[in-house]
């Protein structure tokens, strides 16, 4: 997972509980995935918000959201994955619609 990505997309890591559990075998790691992993506050009041639902559970994924205006109820986009090159894959799919807003 490559948090630089959202820094040079003038993203601000507001959390950051993933970095240190990243490449690990999920499930000797589940006690560790949670709903709260990583926030990142970016540019035009927008939110990447990467859980994992449900925490603690071996029939979790891992979720990322892309929040709008502070609006935790309706996410403008966001994507389950259950490993971690599928994380990888919706992050990416996740930055390219915020380069869309900002017009990159």
């Amino acid at each position: 997972m490559n948090i630089q990505k959202i820094i040079t997309l003038g993203g601000k890591i507001t959390l950051d509980d993933i970095s240190n559990l990243v490449g690990s075998d999920i499930t000797l790691i589940i006690d560790e995935l949670k709903e709260d992993l990583l926030q990142a506050s970016m540019p035009l009041e927008q939110i990447i918000d990467i859980g994992w639902y449900p925490e603690f559970s071996e029939d979790g994924s891992f979720r990322t959201s892309l929040i709008s205006n502070k609006n935790w109820e309706s996410p403008i986009y966001s994507e389950k994955a259950k490993t971690w090159a599928e994380l990888d894959k919706a992050l990416e799919k996740t930055l390219s619609k915020i380069k869309m807003a900002q017009g990159i």
